[in-house]
């Protein structure tokens, strides 16, 4: 019965994968992808930015990485604070009703005057995760579950705003799609939460 119910159990998609698994991603400005997880810095260059610069690929300007996020322009730009540079990772996929997405991130700054920002866009929609006004210390967890089902893209990136200054990084880890368990799933997961606690019962007696 337990291994019937662990068949049954719906998989979880991880679609950041492995380092392999990166070429499924689009990568722009200063990325890197290994082992699952993405780091994404402001950095321009190794020369100026050192030792913060990670890809040896520049951040990229500012209307490259809205047109690429799916984002009008000056989308990212912060209240008196104009973004001017950053870096993102992209990625297509098909969802049903019911199906959760989540990932772990933490956002980091050398920025002392302006906010920088670490943001998601999900279907369009951008939502901020940080700025260094209102960054708290560790590892955070972001969540969505559809309501329908189609195509969306995933992107996350972050940006200096109000200068080139201070490097700001984010990074992101554990991209996980949760499918909705299929009816069938769903009843012969029951049938076996049944038939355990019936055992249970059983061995009391």
């Amino acid at each position: 019965m337990k291994n019937l119910l662990l068949k049954t159990l719906p998989a979880l998609a991880l679609i950041a994968g492995a380092q392999a698994q990166a070429a499924d991603w689009t990568l722009l400005g200063d990325v890197v992808a290994a082992g699952g997880s993405f780091t994404l810095t402001t950095a321009f260059n190794a020369d100026d930015d050192a030792p913060f610069n990670l890809s040896g690929n520049p951040a990229a300007w500012i209307d490259t990485v809205e047109l690429a996020a799916g984002l009008p322009f000056h989308a990212l730009d912060l209240a008196d604070e104009p973004a001017y540079e950053g870096s993102l990772a992209s990625r297509s996929f098909t969802v049903r009703a019911g199906d959760t997405l989540s990932f772990d991130w933490r956002f980091s700054t050398l920025e002392t005057l302006f906010q920088d920002q670490a943001f998601a866009v999900l279907g369009g929609q951008l939502v901020t995760l940080a700025t260094r006004g209102s960054a708290t210390p560790g590892v955070h967890s972001f969540s969505r579950t559809f309501d329908t089902g189609g195509t969306v893209t995933l992107a996350f990136g972050v940006v200096d705003t109000g200068d080139f200054n201070g490097v700001s990084t984010l990074t992101v880890s554990g991209v996980t799609l949760a499918p909705v368990p299929e009816p069938a799933s769903w009843a012969l997961l029951l049938a076996g939460a049944a038939g355990l606690a019936a055992l249970r019962r059983k061995a009391q007696r």
